[in-house]
């Protein structure tokens, strides 16, 4: 299955570009270098995706076939004893309630109401199921996200890798400091652990793009240039090969998480702001 490896993708993102104007400012100042819209990109972008991704990982992990469903427990990686879980199975529909007060998550994330999955087709997780999925009065951090979603299993290719398909229709977050608007296509293609239950031995790649308005209204784009690699054993959660370009009004960033060109488990990767030299940075 997903995990939550996935999940961390964006996270990354962020903290890679947090660190932006920490390698502009080692050099000689040609300009005025404001990280300021870029930073805001990828905190927006990462706040959507995150929970994008938390929301893909739970549905696929609850699924529709009832011994699969779990909450609490050691069997369960990401819904708390706080959460409940119902199925109708006249309407083939999965619900996931959080409850009206703040359910503190395994993530460490407070989240409250409610995520609505509808199925067709076969039976989830069997090749050609496909969830649509909603939201309800569904907040995080206290901050209302308004999702809806379709997840696909499209199952496996000629190689035998599992494939899923996640196409965002929208995502609106409301925040006290403005509204983010997101959407996206994702690819995730699981080439190792597809018959465990464990991340430690899953292998995935990962494409797609992404587009938004910041919580101040500015565009943005991200487009996955070279497959992300992530490995479910290693324990820094990022990815260890692929590369990211984040596109803002003024801005082309490039990120590559493999600048050493051996898929080490090590957090670095290298920044590279229009065309100035890429700077090696590490993942904190």
């Amino acid at each position: 299955m997903r995990n939550r490896i996935v999940s961390r993708l964006s996270m990354g993102l962020l903290l890679l570009v947090s660190g932006l104007w920490v390698a502009q400012g080692c050099r000689k100042k040609e300009k005025a270098f404001d990280p300021t819209e870029i930073q805001e990109a990828a905190g927006d972008q990462s706040t959507a995706e995150g929970e994008s991704n938390f929301i893909g990982d739970v549905v696929d992990e609850q699924g529709e076939y009832g011994p699969n469903r779990r909450v609490g427990g050691v069997d369960s990686t990401y819904l708390p004893r706080c959460a409940q879980v119902s199925y109708d199975s006249t309407q083939r529909r999965l619900t996931i309630d959080f409850g009206s007060t703040n359910c503190l998550c395994r993530d460490g994330v407070y989240r409250r109401g409610r995520i609505y999955v509808t199925f067709s087709g076969p039976v989830w997780p069997a090749p050609g199921a496909s969830a649509l999925i909603t939201t309800d009065s569904f907040y995080v951090n206290d901050n209302r996200h308004d999702v809806e979603k379709v997840l696909v299993n499209v199952g496996l290719n000629s190689a035998g890798h599992r494939i899923l398909r996640d196409t965002v229709r929208r995502h609106i977050v409301t925040t006290p400091n403005g509204t983010i608007q997101w959407s996206a296509i994702r690819e995730y293609r699981q080439t190792q652990g597809q018959n465990t239950w464990m991340r430690w031995d899953d292998v995935w790649f990962i494409g797609g793009s992404s587009q938004g308005t910041s919580r101040r209204n500015r565009p943005f784009t991200t487009q996955v240039t070279d497959s992300l690699k992530v490995l479910g054993n290693c324990i820094f959660r990022v990815p260890v090969k692929g590369i990211i370009q984040l596109n803002t009004q003024n801005h082309t960033v490039i990120i590559n998480y493999d600048p050493y060109n051996n898929q080490a488990c090590d957090r670095v990767a290298s920044v590279q702001v229009d065309n100035q030299a890429p700077v090696n940075i590490t993942i904190r």
